[in-house]
C-alpha cells in the first residue's frame, strides 16, 4: 500500500536518512534528499524512538516557508544555521505584504520562502539573481509513513 501525505508546507524534502546524531535530549537527523543535498532536523530523542527512525530509512522534512530566511552577499560570513542552500532566485511572486521567493540549488533543490515586500526591496530580490535561503534544524518537522492495511 502507498501512503500519501498532503501538507500546507511549500517546502516538503522527502529522502532517506543517513544520520543520527543522538543525545540526552535532541537528536540531529540528516536526510538525503533525490538532489544529493542533505537537510537536518533536530527532534527530541523521545521522537526519534517513538516514529522508530533509523538509517536508511524514508522521511519527509517539512519547512513552513515562513521560517526561511533570505540572505544576499553574506560570502564571508559563517551562520549556526544547520540548513544553507545557495542559488538563483528562479521566481519571485509580489502580493501585497508578502513575496513568495523559490530558489533553486545547482543540484535542483528548491527552497521557497516568505518574505516581507520590505526585505525583498532592502535585499533587491529578483529573479536570476544568487540567494541563500536557510533555516534552523529545530524548524523543520519530520514525518514517517505508517500505513496500515485495512482488513476485510
Amino acid at each position: 500500500m502507498e501512503c500519501i501525505m498532503k501538507a500546507s508546507s511549500r517546502n516538503a524534502y522527502t529522502g532517506k536518512i543517513i544520520a543520527i546524531t543522538p543525545s540526552a535530549i535532541a537528536d540531529e537527523i540528516a536526510i538525503q534528499h533525490e538532489s544529493g543535498d542533505i537537510v537536518y532536523s533536530q527532534i527530541s530523542h523521545a521522537s526519534t524512538v517513538e516514529m522508530g527512525l533509523d538509517l536508511g530509512h524514508q522521511a519527509v522534512a517539512l519547512v513552513k516557508a515562513t521560517e526561511i530566511l533570505v540572505l544576499t552577499e553574506n560570502e564571508g560570513y559563517k551562520l549556526s544555521n544547520r540548513n544553507q542552500f545557495t542559488g538563483k532566485i528562479i521566481n519571485l511572486t509580489r502580493g501585497f505584504v508578502t513575496a513568495e521567493v523559490l530558489i533553486e540549488t545547482p543540484t535542483g533543490l528548491t527552497v521557497n520562502a516568505t518574505v516581507t515586500l520590505d526585505g525583498v526591496n532592502r535585499l533587491r530580490l529578483e529573479r536570476g539573481h544568487t540567494a541563500t535561503a536557510t533555516f534552523k534544524a529545530s524548524n523543520v518537522v519530520l514525518a514517517v509513513a505508517e500505513c496500515i492495511v485495512a482488513e476485510g
